[in-house]
């Protein structure tokens, strides 16, 4: 059977309810409460990372890519930032390009496509560049 409340029983228990709240510390609530709180803020969405990248000829571009990426995604991100930026005439071969050169951050190849960079240590603000890369065709 459905209760109902009168508006002013509602008032009554909203105040009970805040007066017990208010009472409370911290160091009474429960750790577990705590938690669950803290793990909850984790679930919040995150700003995504501003990446520049540097080409060979020196310029730079810039990129954004989630902080949860691999390194499939970030190359990913960076196809799609060439592809927008691309003229109608141009057509950029990515099998040749990904062939060819890698992209690189502090001096380590980006290699494991299925890494997270944030494990790898790329944070906001870094910059990548592209180098040449060895293919296991060219061996």
């Amino acid at each position: 059977m459905l209760q109902t409340c009168e508006p002013h029983e509602l008032w009554t228990k909203s105040d009970r309810l805040r007066s017990r709240l208010s009472s409370h510390s911290i160091s009474s609530i429960s750790p577990r409460l705590l938690i669950k709180k803290s793990f909850a803020y984790h679930k919040m969405p995150q700003q995504p990372l501003n990446l520049s990248v540097i080409k060979l000829d020196g310029s730079t571009f810039d990129v954004q890519v989630s902080r949860m990426a691999t390194v499939a995604k970030l190359i990913e991100a960076v196809k799609d930032v060439f592809d927008q930026s691309a003229n109608d005439d141009e057509v950029i071969s990515w099998s040749h390009v990904w062939g060819h050169f890698c992209l690189c951050y502090n001096g380590k190849k980006l290699l494991d496509y299925k890494a997270y960079i944030r494990v790898i240590g790329i944070k906001d603000g870094d910059q990548l560049r592209f180098v040449r890369h060895l293919s296991a065709n060219s061996l």
